[in-house]
């Protein structure tokens, strides 16, 4: 049990720490935006509604969950919009492109070809998916200012504290949290095996995605390991695995609902996150 504890422990540690460079950058960016007269969080904001989808989408490709929790900030602050920071959430896919990579040197693997497919096809589909979020429900999620972010979080941006300094706490801050909340998602998690799934509804079409996308919301790597690896057992179908990792969003909602206090929005992000990605799931399952 002992042992198990410290497995867990360890691997909070480092995710907590892997995620602590790309939310250093981005909470410095912040801070630099904070001080700045000519460049601002708006005009930010302008051109993410433009291309941030786009951008989002290629930057969640990159097999590391602290893009997702940078985004969340960054959404927070005003700095992108929602359809950007979702398409950095539904890109995002923590430990699936490892884990496929480990397998090619399996008898029955999938090929490089096919994951390179699946990855793109994933981003494609997290830029589709971006845009449709800002152009349908750009009305529903309010305006956003780094100011009134520095005051709820005490931050002291006004202040003679330098950016570097400022971004460190607000960085710190983060990665205590994600640290205590993966140490305890690792022990819940840690015996849950993909061989668990087998025989079960999640082999179904469209109960399987709706399952699978509600699975993918525990913001946990622990999750997207067991979906990529019930996919490569043909435990999971296709659309099974694109509902469950286009939910699992790394450590982005959990950044989200700390970063925004807005409780109304964080929960439509989430009712976003499972609509979209259990409805692309069971779609991809049925065609697939």
């Amino acid at each position: 049990m002992s042992e198990l504890i410290l497995d867990c422990l360890l691997d909070a540690l480092k995710d907590g720490a892997l995620s602590i460079p790309i939310l250093f950058a981005a909470y410095f960016l912040m801070e630099l935006l904070e001080r700045s007269r000519r460049l601002d969080e708006s005009v930010l904001h302008a051109y993410s509604r433009k291309a941030g989808p786009l951008i989002g989408g290629l930057l969640g490709v990159i097999p590391q969950c602290g893009i997702s929790g940078a985004a969340a900030t960054l959404f927070s602050t005003g700095t992108v919009t929602v359809g950007t920071m979702l398409a950095v959430f539904f890109a995002t896919s923590d430990e699936m492109l490892p884990v496929m990579l480990s397998s090619l040197t399996d008898e029955n693997a999938i090929g490089a070809g096919r994951i390179l497919g699946i990855v793109s096809a994933k981003a494609a589909l997290a830029v589709v998916l971006g845009y449709l979020t800002d152009l349908l429900a750009r009305g529903f999620f309010k305006r956003k200012d780094i100011h009134s972010f520095c005051e709820r979080e005490h931050c002291a941006c006004e202040e003679e504290e330098s950016a570097l300094h400022a971004a460190l706490i607000h960085t710190l801050k983060i990665a205590g949290m994600l640290i205590a909340v993966t140490f305890v998602l690792n022990l819940i998690l840690a015996n849950v095996e993909p061989g668990q799934l087998e025989g079960t509804v999640l082999s179904k079409p469209v109960s399987g995605a709706l399952l699978l996308a509600l699975l993918g919301l525990i913001p946990n790597c622990s999750v997207s390991v067991i979906l990529t690896q019930a996919f490569l057992s043909g435990i999971i179908g296709l659309g099974g695995l694109f509902a469950g990792l286009l939910s699992n969003a790394g450590i982005g909602l959990l950044v989200l609902f700390r970063t925004n206090r807005d409780m109304r929005e964080n929960l439509a992000v989430v009712g976003i996150v499972y609509a979209l990605s259990a409805l692309s799931g069971a779609v991809i399952g049925l065609v697939f």
